[in-house]
């Protein structure tokens, strides 16, 4: 081998002995960031409403109100078996049992209803009582000035009622906005107004939709157009007094007497009656809140420190 080839081969070996020292740096290669798979809501198995935990309700609920719109509800409700087949309201009921002792059927009144007093958005369920939960008056001292806002049926329902509710429940209440004539004798819109509960009674326009009963009954008379105004300001029909086909005027199924349940008797809407007929304005009339007639009749009034049915309505 000459000279020449010989230091080549010697380089050559040099190099390659410096590629393979300890220490040597392979070539960088690029590193993929981890991708974060989001953890799925723990899975409700579809059940019967009288199966289900207020605790799966509630999930259920919070599920319902996060939908994208009511349609989208609607479907994730009745794979819940909370709407039936044919789109209608499930009339399954549920069962809770007062501190008391006493046990009250529940059911469905509503989907997507109410508002979240919060501001977040819908309520996802809306629950009434089958039947009166006590029967009680709406004012000891008589009265309406302040409406439900200041009445003392709505301060029993906030403390005394609540407190009877077991743990799981009264946890999964969701206050929810309630609109009403919250000053008394008026004919002004500006009365209603929203307050923050619970747990509530129903208002005229809750039940029936839309009221004409002053018109109907006055013939017209000036104001009385106002008066009906007002109630319609109250809040919508819920589905299930819609399903039940329940008007100002009708009660074509029987849905709103109590009879069957706990007993005939009137029983409260949290609506005054707006208009002083009796002293024409004067301060002298101590003023009514409209009620159920105890024959089911969607239409009376009641004078508030006589006790009434309380049909009781909330949201989880």
């Amino acid at each position: 081998m000459g000279r020449r080839a010989f230091l080549l081969l010697c380089a050559l070996a040099l190099v390659l002995s410096a590629c393979a020292a300890p220490g040597a740096q392979e070539p960088a290669t690029e590193q993929k960031p981890k991708e974060t798979v989001p953890e799925k809501p723990a899975t409700i198995e579809p059940k019967n409403l009288g199966d289900y935990t207020w605790d799966e309700l509630s999930r259920i609920s919070a599920q319902l109100g996060a939908e994208s719109d009511d349609d989208a509800a609607r479907e994730l409700a009745q794979h819940y078996k909370l709407v039936a087949d044919d789109g209608s309201l499930t009339q399954e009921t549920k069962q809770i049992v007062l501190n008391d002792t006493r046990a009250l059927d529940v059911r469905l009144a509503g989907i997507r209803h109410d508002e979240r007093a919060d501001g977040s958005g819908k309520a996802g369920l809306t629950f009434i009582t089958v039947g009166a939960w006590d029967k009680r008056p709406m004012n000891e001292g008589g009265g309406i000035e302040g409406g439900w806002e200041q009445s003392d049926l709505r301060a029993w329902l906030a403390k005394d009622a609540k407190a009877m509710l077991d743990d799981d429940l009264a946890k999964a209440l969701v206050p929810v906005n309630k609109l009403t004539n919250n000053v008394g004798l008026t004919d002004s819109a500006d009365s209603v107004t929203a307050t923050s509960d619970e747990l509530w009674v129903f208002s005229a326009s809750e039940v029936c939709g839309e009221i004409h009963w002053d018109v109907q009954e006055y013939q017209q008379k000036r104001g009385m157009q106002d008066v009906d105004g007002l109630l319609g300001l109250e809040g919508s029909q819920y589905e299930v007094f819609a399903q039940a086909e329940v008007s100002d005027t009708s009660d074509p199924n029987g849905f709103l007497s109590l009879a069957k349940s706990t007993g005939a008797m009137p029983w409260w809407y949290r609506s005054p009656y707006p208009f002083d007929w009796e002293g024409m304005g004067d301060t002298g009339s101590k003023g009514y809140f409209y009620q159920v007639r105890d024959s089911g009749y969607p239409e009376s009034i009641g004078s508030p420190e006589v006790p009434a049915g309380v049909v009781v309505g909330f949201c989880v």
